[in-house]
Parts: structure tokens; sequence; C-alpha cells
């Protein structure tokens, strides 16, 4: 009876895989494709059940199907398409649930103004999109916003690059603005007497901010990282020298007081690799490593995941095909945990590696702990926008053929995402504002 037994459950289960479709190493060949092809069009949601991550799809791991709002914004001092080219690097969701963005209005004037670029910062409303205010700072003739962060004290923080020629000197920006758009401090920061800049602004445990730049001459710089307090002043600063061609992207405070600055290095015979400094809540180096191929792989941005572990996103030439993403996990000593690509067949980015002095926040954490990617895909045909895990699985992706690339997004409880970028209008952009959920 029991052989009989055994052989009746055998009969099911080989009745059941068949009725699926599927073979047993079928089954497991497409839950690793799940896992590891994160260049398929994803039409709906992976399970984070396969993955032991929770009981089942959480919000916002659904591919974003209706468009809340999707705003053209302008420079204030234009109605007209194409006489400013406005660019949008960074965006936030404040306290009070409306949307700030910073980014660049470059005029087109000819011939070209004292104020050729100036800092751009928009205030709209978080459910309609439509604009609270609309205003440029400008300090010097070349002002470009490129990071902001919500203070402690509710004002917003924005850093970026400020320069009289924009040429040979250059130094870190420092704003801060009350939420109705006033001006409370613009500040130059000075870390060289040559090319200085900010490219990411993070809050850090004692209410101040870190400041990840570069600082020496102009397609000669060195990575930088800068320690001010809630009101701009700086407290510290640190570059690290070696090759041409060095800038950190982005920086971070961890958990631990330790902070890590991530951006590309120049390699001797190949292009540029990931480098990732750690160092100690002084400023300190504890160990400086690069990741990469024998092509162009360029680190972005850096969060840390928990469990003292980190995530960085890079666009990368050496893994995959014409150009992909890639996230890279490691641990507090550098060590890579898991490494994986994104894209199609075709040129996928973050942005224009052309020595374009704007990046972008080009990922971010969400609330579910997974990670958001912004960037241009040629595969899927413009904006690009995909979500992963916590382990870098993909979860959907997101794209708009109508914007140019996207510089940022955030997605929060409620699923929604917002999405910044520069957007195009023949040989200038429109910053773009697209909500989805």
């Amino acid at each position: 009876m029991i052989k009989i037994f055994y052989s009746f459950l055998i009969y099911l289960l080989i009745v059941s895989i068949i009725s699926c479709g599927l073979t047993t190493e079928e089954t497991v060949n497409q839950a690793v494709t799940n896992t590891n092809d994160a260049v398929s069009n994803t039409t709906g949601a992976v399970d984070n059940t396969l993955f032991g991550e929770n009981d089942g799809i959480m919000l916002g791991d659904e591919v974003p199907e209706t468009v809340v709002f999707n705003e053209i914004i302008l420079d204030p001092n234009t109605s007209q398409s194409g006489e400013f080219e406005e660019s949008a690097s960074d965006v936030i969701k404040t306290s009070s649930g409306d949307y700030v963005v910073v980014g660049t209005s470059i005029s087109w004037e000819w011939p070209m103004p004292d104020n050729m670029d100036d800092i751009l910062i928009v205030k709209i409303d978080g459910t309609s999109g439509k604009v609270i205010w609309n205003k440029k700072i400008h300090h010097r003739n070349f002002d470009r916003g490129t990071s902001i962060v919500e203070g402690n004290d509710g004002n917003y923080v924005i850093t970026g690059f400020t320069s009289s020629d924009d040429a040979n000197k250059s130094d870190v920006f420092f704003g801060k603005i009350d939420p109705q758009g006033n001006v409370l401090i613009k500040k130059a920061i000075k870390i060289t007497n040559k090319y200085d800049g900010g490219y990411s602004i993070s809050k850090t445990s004692d209410g101040g901010f870190v400041i990840g730049g570069e600082a020496g001459h102009s397609h000669n710089e060195d990575f930088m990282i800068l320690k001010v307090d809630q009101n701009g002043n700086k407290k510290w600063s640190k570059k690290f020298s070696d090759h041409p061609d060095n800038s950190a992207y982005d920086a971070i405070e961890a958990s631990d007081g330790s902070f890590y600055l991530v951006g590309s290095k120049r390699i001797v015979n190949k292009l540029d690799d990931i480098r990732i400094i750690k160092t100690n809540s002084k400023g300190k180096k504890i160990w400086d490593k690069t990741y990469g191929g024998d092509k162009d792989d360029i680190g972005e941005a850096i969060i840390e995941s928990g469990n003292n572990t980190f995530v960085v996103v890079a666009g990368t030439f050496s893994y995959g095909t014409s150009g992909d993403v890639m996230l890279l996990k490691i641990d507090s000593n550098g060590a890579v945990i898991w490494q994986n690509n994104y894209g199609g067949d075709k040129l996928d980015q973050l942005r224009e590696y052309d020595g374009n002095s704007v990046s972008g926040r080009h990922m971010t954490k969400t609330p579910n702990g997974g990670f958001l990617v912004s960037g241009y895909s040629s595969s899927f045909g413009g904006m690009w926008v995909f979500k992963t895990n916590s382990l870098g699985t993909l979860l959907w992706n997101y794209s708009n053929t109508n914007l140019g690339g996207a510089f940022a997004a955030r997605q929060w409880v409620d699923g929604s995402v917002i999405i910044a970028g520069p957007g195009s209008s023949g040989d200038t952009g429109d910053l773009f504002v697209l909500k989805i959920k």
C-alpha cells in the first residue's frame, strides 16, 4: 500500500508539471531568468516571495500604469520654449507633501549675458503638479544646481557649482531656501584656488550636511568631500589626488559615522573605473578601491542598504552590450556581494558622459527597501526608470518616448513615483516633472 501511495503522489506531481506546460528544468531556468535577466520588458511585478523578502507583492512593486501629471517647466523669465535650456538634477518630496526640483537654467541669448547659467528651483503641488513658485538663484555668472535635501529645520538646502568664468575657477555652491521660496543663504565655498564643485548633498547625524564633488583644475580634478554645518560653514574638507579626471558624484554618511564617496577614476591604458572611498568621521581615508572592466565604468550614487552593506549604481560599458546600467552591492570592506546589469541590446545609460558638470541623483531607495534608478534607454526609446528589490532583481521598467533622460526619481509609500529630467525641445531642453502610479 505504501508503494502504491508514493507512486500515486509521483504521478500527481508529473501531471501537475505537465499541466503547467513547464518541465522542472524549465521551471528552474525561469526562476534564474527572473533573478538575473534584468533586461526583459517586464509587464508585471516579480513576486518577492521567490526571494524570501516578504509575504507577497508590496505596494509600488507593480508596473506604474497611470500618469498623474506631466508638467513642463520653463525659466520663470520666459513663456516660450527655446529661450533657455532648463534641466532638473534632483527632486525631493517635502514634509508638507509637495515636490521641490533643483536644476539649471542656461540662457540661449546671443551675445551671451553675464549670468549665463542660473540655479533653477521649483516647488510644485504634490497632487496636481501645478507650480507653487518658480525661482532662479543668481550668485555669479555661472551657477548650477545639482542636488537638494530638506534640512531638519524644514528649509531646502542645495549644492552645485558657482563660477565667474566657468573655465579655470569655480567653487562649491551652498544655498538654503525657505518653503516660501525666499533665499536665506547663498555662498561659495572654496576648497582650492582652482575648479571646485559639489555634485551631491546629504544630511548628517549632527544636523549638518556632507557634500561630494571635485576639486582641482578643470578636467584634472580630484575626489572631494566637504563637511558643513546647517548654515554651510565649512567644518572640514578633504581631496584625494590621483590620475587626472577624478570626480565624486555622491557622498553619504553611514550609520556607523563613516563616509563613503563614489565616482570615477581615470585608469592608465583604460578609460574610467568606478571608484569608492571610505573615510572615518573626519574624512581620513580608510580604503580606496576601484571596480570595472576594460572600458568606461562610472559610479554615480551610493546608498546604505542595511547590515552595513551598500549599493552603488554605475554606468557601464565593460559589461553587457552597447552600454548598460549596473548595480553593485558591497560590504563595509568594499568586497563585492553581487553585481547585476540592466538594459537591452542598445545604448542604455544614466546620462551623457561628455564632461557635463551636472550628474543627477540617479538612484534612490524605495520605502520597501528596493532601489529606483533613472536614466535614458535607447532600447526602450526614451526616458527610463526601473525598480529592483533589495537583492537587485528587476521588478519593472518604465519608459516614455516623448521625454529625454531622467536625472532623478523617487518613490513614496503609496507607490507613486516622481521623475524629473531635462526633457527635449529641439536644440534646447525643457525641465519636466512626471508623476506616475
